[in-house]
């Protein structure tokens, strides 16, 4: 696996434009555009009532160079990435998007016997709650040294 030098964190700070209301009419264009990759991380509450007709989009392998389903496993599994005081709990649902407007592409993890695997829930079948959301940031890894 290729190392980036970069450290993935899942932090609640809203990411611009996405609960934000622009109420200038010249803004309207530019009002929704994030420039952020984002997560949203929903809990899973049991078969979904309603009946829908659609089309299911799947989760991607790959959605950046630093943004893999390989890569986001290693990081949930091994520390802690949120930036608030969370215990995953069974059937937890993490989804991490891109910033393009037009297209939803985005990874999908679910918590599943005490690890994150590559997963995701069919919105049709499946009725989860949103827990929280934010943007991701990228830091420099810092290593401890032994002196």
């Amino acid at each position: 696996m290729c190392e980036t030098g970069k450290e993935i964190k899942l932090c609640t700070c809203v990411p611009n434009g996405m609960n934000r209301i622009v109420h200038n009419k010249k803004s309207r264009r530019f009002k929704n555009l994030p420039k952020e990759f984002t997560w949203t991380l929903r809990k899973y509450v049991g078969y979904s009532d309603c009946m829908m007709d659609g089309m299911i989009i799947f989760p991607l392998d790959v959605i950046s160079e630093d943004l893999t389903t390989e890569r986001m496993l290693v990081d949930l599994n091994d520390r802690n990435c949120f930036d608030f005081d969370y215990v995953p709990n069974e059937g937890d649902n993490l989804q991490i998007f891109t910033p393009q407007k037009y297209s939803t592409q985005f990874l999908s993890f679910i918590y599943r016997n005490g690890e994150w695997i590559a997963d995701y829930y069919n919105g049709f079948r499946d009725a989860t709650e949103k827990i929280n959301y934010g943007k991701v940031y990228f830091d420099e890894k810092t290593e401890t040294k032994n002196d």
